[in-house]
């Protein structure tokens, strides 16, 4: 297997992993603490998120009514606020503005897993998925317009931009989406499209060093595998090798979709 190139300036500004599972009793107190314990070498902070649901009520004799439902679930952080771990009754959720590379993603997976096993097992795995999101920033050309991006994306990622080029108008943010299929249960999902200033904000519970705000153009990548006829148990080897070939496309999707200007005068450099 050719050897993956670990780009110097990766455009990489979140990475999420998540792994779901049918629906667990939420970690009491003496479990959440046998969590800090395995994770604190990685993740040493420890913190409860509240997360707001809004269900609609349709009344007998009146309209509809909204109710809030309020929950909470245990969550892990690095000592920089980048890398996170949540755990809610029906999945777990590692994310990153720090992504470093997979090895050491799937290495903090493995050790979640582990210790989602040791404290409370889920009976199986429902989903599993991928998620990147790129910020494909360049430097300024044509006196700091916006950025010829056809110079550092495929042309199938700009759609018409002509039709409006042949009116005199300059594209200015386009969105697409694309699904591509890898089977019954594997699915990946390409967003992509040229906006401007951020795709992902930076936030007091998952931090990123945000650069001058600016034209950039978002590549936002979800690979996933959905269990199909029955729910396979929570296996922690069969999640990492599950991982393991949902990683794989996404590099070659994103490989697909750039020039080699953006690798020679972008990416590669420090």
């Amino acid at each position: 297997m050719r050897e993956r190139e670990i780009y110097p300036s990766a455009p990489i500004v979140l990475m999420a992993i998540e792994v779901r599972h049918p629906l667990c009793e939420p970690l009491d107190r003496k479990q959440v603490t046998e969590v800090s314990a395995r994770i604190k070498q990685l993740l040493p902070l420890p913190s409860e998120m509240n997360e707001v649901s809004v269900t609609v009520q349709a009344g007998p004799d009146g309209p509809p009514t909204q109710q809030q439902v309020v929950s909470s679930f245990p969550r892990w952080t690095s000592r920089d606020k980048r890398t996170a771990l949540s755990v809610r009754a029906d999945s777990l959720v590692i994310e990153t503005t720090d992504y470093g590379s997979y090895d050491r993603m799937r290495e903090l997976l493995d050790v979640v897993l582990q210790t989602r096993l040791a404290v409370a097992a889920p009976v199986g795995v429902e989903r599993i998925g991928l998620r990147y999101i790129d910020e494909i920033r360049v430097p300024a050309e044509n006196g700091g317009s916006a950025p010829d991006w056809d110079q550092w994306v495929d042309a199938s990622l700009l759609g018409p931009a002509h039709v409006g080029a042949e009116l005199g108008l300059a594209p200015v943010v386009n969105e697409g989406v694309f699904v591509f299929s890898g089977g019954s249960d594997h699915a990946l999902v390409l967003r992509y499209g040229a906006q401007s200033d951020y795709a992902v904000q930076s936030t007091p519970e998952l931090r990123r060093p945000l650069p001058p705000p600016g034209p950039l153009f978002k590549l936002d990548i979800d690979s996933f595998w959905q269990a199909a006829d029955e729910v396979p148990e929570f296996d922690a080897e069969v999640i990492l090798r599950q991982a393991d070939a949902l990683h794989e496309p996404v590099r070659g999707v994103f490989e697909s979709v750039i020039t080699d200007r953006l690798r020679e005068e972008v990416l590669r450099n420090d």
